[in-house]
């Protein structure tokens, strides 16, 4: 009887000892899975920005160095738990990530705000442009104008100016059509000059500088 209770306790003790084991295997088998899983979403949101990116190269040397760091650092052949040394690196390695993926979303983000601010600057040039063209189409529709109603004056004077004194007047009319509408187009580039001024301003100020980021909590716990 002494025997078997002996040998039930030493059971019941290895029993123990092999459960508090794979717990703490399974804990940082789930943390690296964690880990792998949010650098591939991330990776997949940075785009092409080439910063962003050296970032994500970052979080994947960390990833790996928290890979190595647990196969190599388990006790018994594999089997055992984490030396506390190993089990230290693996967490700061995946601290590493966490810092390494922040970074690359707040790169990526900045790379994207200043592509926007680009495109919008691009845009108000364009306008600034049409706008030019509208405003000298309307100085020679005004230097038009002058002779046409120097054209008028002379009219009781010069018989012969009646002819192009009609022509004039027809395309007076003409232009004044001409002009109605140019005042329409330059009134509706004025406000899109204006909301694309704006919409530069607003993209100016949520450019996310690296150093205002919060530094973020550390990963898995002791």
């Amino acid at each position: 009887m002494r025997y078997l209770f002996i040998v039930l306790v030493g059971v019941l003790l290895l029993s123990w000892s092999s459960s508090g084991l794979c717990a703490e295997k399974a804990e940082f088998t789930v943390l690296l899975a964690q880990n792998r899983d949010k650098l591939e979403m991330a990776a997949a949101k940075v785009g092409n920005y080439p910063e962003a990116l050296a970032a994500i190269d970052t979080a994947r040397s960390s990833l790996k160095k928290a890979e190595q760091a647990y196969d190599t650092g388990r006790q018994w052949m594999g089997l055992g738990s984490l030396k506390p040394e190993a089990e230290q690196e693996v967490r700061h390695n995946l601290q590493m990530v966490d810092l390494a993926l922040e970074l690359a979303l707040s790169r990526a983000a900045r790379g994207k705000n200043v592509e926007d601010a680009a495109m919008v600057q691009k845009q108000i040039e364009m306008v600034n442009s049409r706008v030019k063209l509208l405003n000298e189409r309307k100085q020679s529709e005004d230097t038009l104008r002058q002779a046409v109603q120097k054209c008028e004056a002379t009219t009781n004077e010069l018989a012969a100016a009646k002819q192009a004194h009609g022509a004039a007047t027809q395309q007076l009319e003409q232009l004044g059509i001409e002009n109605k509408k140019l005042q329409e187009q330059l009134a509706t580039l004025t406000t899109e000059k204006a909301a694309l001024m704006q919409e530069l301003e607003n993209l100016k100020k949520t450019v996310v500088e690296p150093s205002a980021l919060p530094v973020p909590a550390a990963t898995g716990g002791p």
